[in-house]
């Protein structure tokens, strides 16, 4: 065991269970998922939690415990809660065959390397147990089926029956059925999805799912991940048996991600009690069940980057996970409805709507409330409040939901300003200038209007906001000389442009924001006003400027307004 300081060590990007239990690192213990599932688990249970709440961790654990090839590592759970129910369930401990798959591998942009590295992750299985169905105690005719699925040319008849195929295998070898763990099953639909090639991963994943888990005698039982609960599609036709377990339920809610006595004491034990606040601002706020759950995986990279220095803010690090696509797709693609209720979200607000546990990626651009239901499953969005059961009246609950924590607000913020930003590059600065200087006052205010009308804002409607938006359009003109918040007269003006040549133009523009119950066109009077009143041309003057062009420009949320002399 290797410590640091004394300490052991955060597992960042470790996710493999003996890696952890051997190597010195933090664990938090969830070994009591295993006894949950002996306990309440159907045959093919399908749990759905947000991407990185510890689901693969949790598989690799599983696959420890239950894997007949996996008995010289039994001790791993000898300091875990689950030690203490080794003699009730002795009859599970290393003593089945396990099938691991994560098909996160399937994320390659194109059906046939999508296909091509699920089959080597099936292949990967088969090599595991090559001393299984090469033996004579499985029929010949198995051993040459297994061969096929071994060659390069396998196609997807061959590869849709291989897991059915080595849990035949194994149970011929073993005399006992085989337990198989499929983690991120719905990657390669979110990204054939997103590629254009769904109907066929859709096609594929139904294939392999009905042969392993629906029509396998082999099958002890099995464990299923992913974000969403997928039905439209048929993935799961026939399964009568299947348990669905999602974050609106209340099995299993404490093992997927850290409770708050969890946060709790990994901040003792590295002594970061003081940190907890910013911790529960920035990464708690989620609800699985009735159970209050933080991100796992921000907390420890937090920590980790406290214990180098304790004077470390707490920043996003689960900004780049892949279902940020949504909200990009969500931004890009909003009407004026969804746009509102975005930024009211961001400004603290919530959204009404009804949940719809089997949304599918094909049905994201069918209604505004699938959307919010995709959010909130893969953990953009939280439940405040249930604002109506339905359960006398039978109709469907109706849920008040809110961004969780600043570390998702930040992540809508940073998405919709990469939009703001790419919509400011389309604005021809040219055009502005040209307005500027010809005195045309709406001409000037109209692409500003527009770029702000058709973005998501996030803003306070502050008049430093506008001001900084206006100067960075403004910016990067070499013929002008751009001066902001220059002290001249009697105070400071906002901004001020100099062409290069005194016998040519000044611009002093003056920014103002409506108050309560004033119009566009009074605010922007009274910001042209104020450049009179305080001199602000005082400094063109007197650098020999004889032509100054002044401007009002103010603002009513998404509206700019402009008036000039």
């Amino acid at each position: 065991m290797i410590l640091n300081n004394g300490k052991k060590r955060i597992p960042i990007g470790y996710e493999d269970f003996k890696q952890l239990m051997d190597g010195g690192f933090y664990y938090v213990d969830k070994s009591m998922l295993i006894y949950e599932l002996l306990h309440n688990g159907g045959q093919n249970n399908l749990i759905t939690r947000p991407r990185r709440f510890g689901k693969t961790l949790n598989f690799s654990m599983l696959k420890y415990f239950f894997d007949i090839t996996e008995k010289e590592n039994a001790y791993l759970f000898d300091s875990l809660k689950i030690s203490e129910h080794y003699d009730e369930l002795a009859m599970y401990r290393n003593t089945h065959p396990v099938i691991t798959l994560s098909l996160k591998c399937a994320k390659q942009g194109s059906y046939a390397r999508a296909f091509y590295n699920i089959k080597y992750e099936i292949r990967e299985q088969f090599k595991k147990y090559r001393y299984v169905w090469e033996s004579d105690r499985v029929d010949k005719e198995d051993r040459d089926n297994a061969e096929a699925v071994m060659k390069s040319d396998a196609d997807e008849e061959v590869i849709g029956n291989s897991i059915k195929l080595l849990c035949s295998c194994l149970k011929q070898y073993y005399g006992v059925n085989t337990i198989i763990f499929i983690d991120e099953y719905d990657v390669p639909l979110e990204d054939a999805y997103s590629s254009g090639y769904y109907d066929e991963m859709v096609r594929f994943i139904r294939s392999l799912f009905e042969s392993a888990l629906k029509t396998n005698p082999a099958l002890e039982f099995s464990v299923i991940t992913g974000c969403l609960r997928i039905s439209k599609e048929s993935i799961f036709t026939g399964l009568n048996n299947l348990k669905t377990n999602t974050i609106l339920s209340v099995k299993y809610s404490e093992f997927f991600g850290f409770e708050e006595y969890e946060v709790l004491d990994l901040l003792r034990y590295y002594g970061l009690e003081n940190k907890f606040e910013d911790i529960k601002r920035w990464y708690d706020g989620y609800l699985f069940g009735n159970t209050e759950i933080y991100n796992p995986w921000s907390i420890m990279y937090y920590a980790d980057d406290l214990i180098s220095n304790p004077d470390e803010f707490p920043k996003a690090n689960w900004i780049n996970t892949s279902s940020n696509n949504i909200i990009r797709t969500l931004v890009e693609q909003s009407d004026d409805e969804t746009k509102e209720i975005v930024e009211r979200l961001i400004h603290d607000g919530s959204v009404i709507t009804h949940l719809k546990e089997t949304v599918t990626y094909g049905d994201l651009t069918d209604s505004n409330e699938n959307i919010w239901s995709f959010l909130f499953f893969t953990g953009y969005l939280k439940v405040q409040e249930v604002v109506q059961t339905g359960e006398e009246t039978g109709d469907t609950a109706l849920y008040s939901l809110v961004i969780p924590n600043l570390e998702i607000k930040s992540c809508y913020k940073d998405i919709i300003m990469q939009y703001f930003n790419k919509y400011k590059r389309e604005i021809n600065k040219d055009e502005l200038y040209k307005a500027l200087l010809s005195r045309d006052a709406a001409g000037f205010a109209a692409p500003i209007t527009k770029l702000l009308k058709s973005s998501i804002s996030f803003y306070d409607n502050t008049e430093a906001f506008y001001h900084g938006l206006v100067s960075g359009l403004l910016a990067g003109n070499i013929y002008y000389e751009i001066k902001s918040n220059r002290e001249t007269g009697d105070g400071r003006s906002d901004l001020s442009l100099y062409q290069r040549d005194s016998a040519q133009n000044a611009i002093i523009i003056e920014f103002k924001v409506c108050c309560d119950n004033e119009n566009a066109d009074e605010a922007a009077k009274r910001a042209l006003k104020q450049i009179n009143d305080m001199d602000y041309d005082a400094e063109a003057k007197s650098r020999g400027y004889r032509n100054i062009i002044k401007y009002g420009v103010a603002f009513n949320n998404k509206v700019c307004f402009a008036v000039t002399e």
